[in-house]
């Protein structure tokens, strides 16, 4: 995932707030991949799973 992303203001409502959620990977509990990034307000998706692969 791109560092910028987490600054990055909404393109729908201008907030700066973000929700992530990781999926953990079950062997290895420290390691995780990004599942999604979500605006906070609106909902918008900044990034999802299949953007990284």
């Amino acid at each position: 995932m791109n560092i910028g992303k987490l600054d990055e203001k909404c393109p729908k409502c201008g907030c700066k707030d973000k929700t992530m959620t990781r999926k953990f990977h079950s062997e290895f509990q420290a390691h995780a991949t990004t599942k999604s990034l979500v605006c906070s307000e609106c909902g918008y998706m900044f990034v999802t799973c299949e953007d990284e692969k």
